[in-house]
């Protein structure tokens, strides 16, 4: 306790928000006023259309396109606050900004009554290469999943691999050259010769929500999805904090 109010006092933090000096006890990187202006979303969407839909019918208009029946996204990635906390997360790696990003993700599920739907679920995070993954320190899917996962009650499998180096979506704004960066950059993990996890059965009746921070184009999921459902699983979702 006396080291951290030394380093408080060497090291002054301050709200990403509003700029203002935080108080020692406050643990978060984001003031309780500035956090309270991330506005949740309302309700479940079709990545495609935008369409609220019900779950687990999907949009039947859009279903044939996607391999995903719908994306959970707690917030707008438009909102300054929000779009400084992934920033700083992603590309500062500060670790400890899994927890109130987590919490935005949590809150949300539970004001849109998606507790139960989400139940019995299994979070698989989207992978990193091993030299992002080192370079930052953490993949910041796993990261975000397991603390969902421990509220929802619900296991984080890693059942991904990324197989090939992409140019980071972020940095690209045409939808059909974000599709073509990402097409084949993931494949099952080597470590699954059968899609059966001994503690969980079989994955491929399994209900499966991919996470990650960011959904702009919904490329990501999109091809980490279609990997999937190559594979045998039928119903997947993507479960996001913030939508682009």
């Amino acid at each position: 306790m006396l080291k951290k109010i030394l380093l408080d006092l060497i090291f002054p933090r301050y709200c990403l928000g509003c700029e203002k000096e935080m108080a020692s006890k406050q643990s978060m990187l984001v003031c309780d006023a500035c956090f309270g202006k991330i506005a949740l979303n309302s309700g479940v969407q079709c990545h495609i259309c935008g369409s609220r839909i019900s779950v687990p019918e999907g949009h039947k208009k859009c279903y044939k396109k996607t391999p995903l029946r719908g994306l959970f996204a707690a917030s707008q990635y438009e909102n300054p606050i929000l779009k400084e906390m992934i920033r700083q997360f992603k590309y500062q790696s500060i670790e400890s900004l899994k927890k109130p990003l987590a919490e935005l993700v949590i809150a949300y599920v539970a004001k849109e009554f998606l507790i139960d739907k989400l139940s019995n679920s299994v979070l698989v995070p989207i992978p990193l290469t091993l030299k992002r993954k080192i370079n930052r320190g953490f993949n910041q899917s796993e990261l975000l999943a397991k603390e969902i996962g421990k509220f929802l009650n619900c296991p984080v499998i890693n059942l991904l691999k990324r197989k090939k180096f992409t140019s980071p979506q972020a940095e690209i704004s045409d939808w059909q050259q974000r599709k073509e960066n990402i097409s084949g950059a993931f494949c099952l993990s080597p470590k699954l010769s059968i899609l059966r996890i001994d503690s969980f059965g079989d994955l491929r009746n399994m209900k499966v929500v991919l996470v990650d921070d960011v959904s702009t184009s919904g490329a990501t999921l999109e091809e980490a999805a279609m990997v999937l459902k190559q594979a045998g699983i039928k119903e997947i979702y993507g479960l996001v904090v913030a939508k682009g």
